[in-house]
């Protein structure tokens, strides 16, 4: 890790309070990192991303040598200390403690501090289909889909050719199968994948294909113990963070 420590006589303003020292960290960025977002230590390396993965070090700080988004493999300068402007996901009062959601990467109103849950969907299969039938699972735009033929028409082995087909999709969750049913887990804590809609279908009308949702997914809070020195009126405002 480089250690930068006070950078301010090099900065072009988008650090504020400079009369504070910042003690600024130079990393690797693990997927897209922006400025003004959560920066968390993956425990790999040098690397930071932008979703709560390992430790909460900071906010993404930009001086003259960066760009406003930093795209994965780019150098990231972390500040850990003093004042910064970080991006609001929701309206924040100034001089307030806030809290930062750990998902989704934004500042918010200070709140009890949450693990966080991933959304769970199960899509399960009864019934016996006859060949050449057409099982269909549609998640958000993405669709899987599983022609039956002779050996591969009980549920169970239905369910696990759906399996196959799912985890062959870009998607954000991880499927897997016991016996007729399919799980789908999202990959990450967050509410965000409540909102993906995952639909079933058959072409055969003695088997049914369900779908019903489990686990809802619940964003991850952390309270770091910082606080708001400006006022965010809206979600995506910049505010000025004292990070401490």
């Amino acid at each position: 890790m480089a250690a930068y420590g006070n950078m301010d006589k090099g900065l072009p303003g988008e650090l504020v309070g400079l009369e504070v020292t910042h003690q600024i960290d130079s990393r690797l960025a693990k997927g897209a990192v922006p400025f003004g977002g959560l920066c968390f230590g993956t425990g790999d390396g040098e690397q930071v991303t932008a979703k709560g993965e390992g430790a909460l070090l900071g906010i993404a700080a930009r001086t003259a040598l960066d760009t406003p988004e930093y795209v994965d493999g780019e150098a990231v300068n972390v500040c850990r200390t003093g004042k910064i402007l970080g991006t609001a996901g929701e309206a924040v009062s100034a001089d307030a403690e806030v809290s930062v959601n750990a998902s989704t990467g934004k500042i918010v109103a200070k709140t009890s501090a949450a693990a966080g849950a991933k959304r769970t969907v199960t899509i399960t299969l009864s019934g016996t289909s006859a060949a050449e039938k057409v099982v269909t699972v549609v998640v958000g735009d993405k669709v899987a889909q599983v022609a039956t033929k002779t050996g591969t028409v009980a549920a169970a082995d239905v369910a696990a050719a759906l399996k196959d087909a799912l985890a062959a999709l870009d998607i954000p969750f991880v499927a897997s199968v016991a016996s007729a049913v399919v799980t789908l887990t999202a990959k990450d804590n967050g509410a965000a994948a409540n909102d993906i809609a995952v639909t079933g279908s058959t072409t055969d009308s003695t088997q049914t294909v369900t779908v019903a949702n489990g686990t809802s997914g619940a964003d991850t809070i952390l309270n770091p113990g910082w606080f708001a020195r400006s006022t965010a009126e809206a979600a995506n405002d910049m505010v000025i963070v004292d990070l401490g």
